[in-house]
Order: C-alpha cells, then structure tokens, then sequence
C-alpha cells in the first residue's frame, strides 16, 4: 500500500509528511537523519503501520520539503511541533534516526506532554574527538567551521544517473542490498526543472549542526521524562571515519556511549554489533522487533 501524502505549512516552510496504518490507530513519528528522505524507514515504517498510525516527516530541506536554507536545530523542532498540530496528534511516540534521533529527544524535553515514548537510533552523536572539550580549542576553530558550513551552495553537482547514486548508496553502505539501494536512489534523488538528477536533500543542511557541543545536548537528555529506547550500531565507526576522516577512528572509548545513555532518566539501550550506522539498512527487521517490544510495554 502507497502512503497518504501530506502537506504541513511551518510558518510558510511546506513539509511533506508520509502515512501509514489506521488512522485511528495510535501516532508513532518517525524521523529521518540528514541527506536521507523519508522512504529510506519504510522496512521499519511498514510493519510497525500494522499497530500504528505512521507519520513520516520529511525534514526541511529533505525530499519533498522546502528548502529554505535554514536549517538550527529549533527550526527542525518548530516544524515537527506544526506537523502534530496540524495532523491532529495530542501526544505520540517518536522515532528519530541519527539528527532525527537529536530532534525526537530535543522535542521530547521541551514539549513532554506530546511525547509518550522515544526511539533513538544511531542519535546520540559521533564519538569524542581529539580536543572535544577544550573551550579555547573550540572557539578558536569556530571561524574556519563557520565558513565552511554556510558557504555550502545549494546547487549540487549532477549525477550521471540512477545507477551510480546506487552505487555510492552501496559503497557508503557495503550492506545494503542492491535492489534496495536501486530502489532507495530513486526515492532520495531528484530531477532540477533542467533535467539534472540530484540528491533529494539541500547541501546547506550541515549548518544545524554549527556551534552545537555535545554538553548542549545532554542538557535536553536529562530532561527527557518519557521511557526511551537508545539503539545504537557496532560498525557505526565506518560511517564516523567516512564522514570526518583524519579525526579520529570513528569508535567510542571505553564507557563513553553509556555515560550518554545514563543521561536520560527511563533508557534502555539496544545494541546490533553486525549493523553500521544505519540499522534501518542494515538490520530492519530486528529493528521492527526491538522497536515492537518496546512500545508495547512502554507506550
């Protein structure tokens, strides 16, 4: 079945949002990480739509959202608070993927009363990186990481064709299946009004991230009151390494991913040590189960 197809305005920001299940069934949110569309969760979205009213936002500046060259981390908040709104949705539970994980556990603290449970995947952040914590450090290299997240352009370079955004899907994911990463470059790519193919996500989407320290985060974390489940991946260093090389290995020292997990007052923690950064490629069905289990005892 096809997914009901919405159109949510955020202050003039039009948003699409996907869904799935009865509506009358409980709302579960589910949200995407950056340069990923919506469609890419349905393995995990379309079973769980058996039990749940599904909705899937597509973030601003991702798939068939605006892009208004926006992108702080409220301004992500602002547009899932009119999403609910609008859908009719009191209270749900939310699901959020690598930023999408940072969104559902931001919106969680700061509007409590709409959310029942929480889902993280793959979102509490990269592991620690050489000088993370040194003030100076930090500010003394805010300049140079300024400049270089809003001087992004928006327009991209085309790709060649559907084939080859497959193939980089599979080279960034060297466990996905081929006819899903097939099927997945033809949801997250796009055709320009000149025929150019191009990623379905505005480059400038990296900004949100600008001037963020993980110390801001946990503040949020420790004022999520809702029972929530932290799902993280064992080969989720191939993604940090491909995504900063030269940093660092991409790994978590020893005890660091649980002193994140023990900021949230209700948390259990899910590890899949066969699945990168993203498990909804990688493992979606024991994702389905874990998810599952959890909401039924918890939401």
């Amino acid at each position: 079945m096809e997914p009901r197809q919405h159109r949510v305005s955020a202050n003039d920001v039009t948003l699409s949002v996907l869904e799935l299940g009865a509506p009358e069934a409980t709302p579960l949110v589910m949200l995407h990480g950056m340069r990923d569309v919506a469609w890419s969760l349905m393995p995990v979205a379309r079973p769980l739509s058996e039990r749940y009213r599904v909705l899937l936002p597509e973030l601003r500046g991702h798939g068939d959202s605006d892009r208004p060259g926006s992108y702080g981390i409220d301004h992500f908040l602002f547009d899932l608070h009119h999403v609910v709104e609008t859908l009719g949705v009191a209270s749900a539970a939310v699901f959020g993927h690598s930023l999408g994980g940072q969104i559902a556990a931001r919106f969680a603290a700061v509007f409590p009363d709409r959310v029942r449970a929480a889902v993280i995947v793959e979102g509490l952040g990269p592991p620690a990186r050489r000088g993370e914590g040194d003030e100076a450090a930090e500010i003394a290299s805010h300049g140079e990481h300024l400049l270089q997240a809003l001087s992004v352009p928006q327009r991209q370079r085309p790709l060649p064709g559907l084939d080859f955004a497959a193939e980089r899907l599979l080279a960034n994911n060297p466990r996905l299946d081929r006819a899903r990463a097939l099927e997945l470059a033809e949801r997250a790519t796009r055709r320009t009004a000149t025929g150019d193919l191009i990623w379905a996500f505005d480059p400038r989407v990296r900004s949100v991230f600008l001037g963020v320290r993980r110390e801001d985060s946990e503040r949020y974390w420790r004022q999520v009151r809702c029972p929530t489940l932290i799902v993280s991946g064992g080969l989720a260093d191939e993604y940090w390494r491909a995504q900063m090389p030269m940093e660092w290995d991409g790994r978590f020292a020893e005890g660091e991913l649980e002193a994140r997990v023990r900021c949230f007052l209700e948390a259990e923690h899910t590890h899949f040590p066969r699945a990168g950064h993203m498990v909804h490629y990688d493992q979606p069905q024991a994702l389905t189960e874990a998810v599952t289990d959890f909401l039924e005892r918890k939401s």
